[in-house]
């Protein structure tokens, strides 16, 4: 979706058909809410730590900066609805109610519409997509603000009686990766092993390296440079930290490595964002695919992940 990466000034909505063979399961983030719902289909999707197995009806909210991507599973086609917000389009009267939805999925990010409420849903899903179509600059955006609201308060009255973590359990097709993705979230800046990452997950290294792979679409070690580069970017645009200082204090044994990295990631030298930073504030916003690139492929029987040219040995 091409507005990844840029600061949107209204509601976007985007319907797509998707099949297994579909690429985009980079991990990303962006500034704005997303509100995620498959119509039909399944797939796995991946937030910060959480993995998820969706299946029609179901509805993620990401806040903005949430690290997450989608690996579809389907055999046949599947529909997914992307709804892009910010917090300023559902500011209305007697709202409060979505503010605390909002605040509550910060960390527990999946809900689930039973089937015989999904019409209810997917009717407001589609006058939204009328109303983008029609697309007058002066009443649509007001009109999609309102839908949207709708479409919350739906979602909110539909699954408010649904146990919140019994949903979490229902959804996460597999305990040990998200423990293997919160052992690197927490240990991105130490010298990681596979060995140490395997043994927070309960897995081998071989099974949790082809395991991680297949359910995400994303390497183990690619995962970990993400998270390390998008860490490293936050820390050149908040901080005076020379540059080797950043690149240590985020996993970077090697700063040349680092800035080669972040340069092809980011397209910029970590010097030159940070200056571009300064006058635009912008959010760091790095995908997986810019990143592929500049990491070492994992091996099956890698014992140590640190980055550089000899990445896993």
């Amino acid at each position: 979706m091409a507005i990844i990466g840029y600061t949107i000034n209204r509601v976007f909505i985007d319907t797509k058909s998707r099949d297994r063979n579909f690429e985009m399961i980079e991990p990303h983030v962006h500034n704005h809410y997303e509100l995620f719902y498959l119509n039909k289909g399944s797939c796995n999707f991946f937030i910060k730590s959480h993995f998820y197995n969706l299946v029609p009806g179901s509805v993620l909210l990401i806040p903005p900066n949430t690290t997450h991507s989608v690996h579809y599973t389907s055999k046949q086609q599947s529909v997914r609805t992307v709804i892009l917000f910010r917090e300023e389009d559902v500011i209305f009267p007697n709202t409060q109610f979505i503010y605390d939805t909002l605040a509550e999925r910060k960390n527990t990010y999946i809900l689930q519409i039973p089937a015989m409420y999904q019409v209810h849903v997917e009717h407001i899903l589609q006058n939204m997509e009328a109303e983008q179509r029609f697309n007058d600059e002066r009443v649509s955006p007001a009109m999609l603000s309102l839908c949207l609201i709708q479409l919350i308060i739906i979602i909110k009255r539909f699954s408010q009686d649904i146990d919140a973590s019994l949903l979490d359990e229902l959804h996460t097709t597999n305990r040990q990766l998200s423990l293997a993705a919160t052992f690197i979230k927490k240990n991105f800046n130490q010298k990681i092993r596979l060995n140490d990452i395997a043994n927070a997950s309960g897995f081998s290294p071989n099974y949790l390296s082809r395991k991680f792979k297949e359910d995400t679409g994303i390497g183990v070690h690619e995962y970990l440079t993400f998270v390390r580069l998008n860490k490293a970017a936050i820390e050149l645009a908040h901080t005076d930290h020379t540059i080797t200082e950043v690149a240590l204090n985020n996993g970077f044994s090697d700063a040349n490595y680092f800035k080669d990295a972040f340069h092809k990631a980011f397209g910029l030298s970590p010097r030159d964002y940070r200056k571009q930073d300064a006058k635009s504030a912008l959010d760091p916003v790095v995908s997986f695919s810019e990143i592929a690139p500049v990491v070492a492929p994992a091996a099956a029987t890698a014992e140590e992940i640190t980055p550089g040219p000899a990445t896993i040995k």
